[in-house]
């Protein structure tokens, strides 16, 4: 358990039952928010539902609850839309809001 290149929440806490864990980021315009994963490896949503369809990395610290999800492309497509539904253009687009260092 001490192979994992970022530690996470393991380099806080220095336990190696928090290596490789990560805190989630919110959904509010996630389309938005690429590369995906801590360390930016899927460029868009597709790769990253294609993650957690194969069923995502084994792990020694895996969550017992993330499993391969059993979905077909109309649940995809669902999923899809559901995200959608998280996107705030309004907030998005506030010029006032934007990154001050780009």
């Amino acid at each position: 358990m001490d192979d994992f290149p970022d530690l996470g929440r393991g380099l806080v806490t220095k336990s190696k039952a928090d290596n490789g864990k990560f805190r989630a980021p919110t959904l509010r315009n996630i389309k938005y928010s690429a590369p995906y994963m801590h360390d930016g490896r899927f460029k868009n949503l597709d790769e990253v539902f294609d993650h957690y369809i194969s069923g995502a990395k084994s792990s020694p610290n895996k969550d017992p609850l993330l499993h391969k999800l059993e979905i077909n492309d109309f649940h995809v497509k669902a999923l899809k839309a559901f995200i959608e539904t998280f996107t705030d253009t309004t907030f998005y687009n506030n010029p006032d809001l934007k990154n001050p260092f780009k």
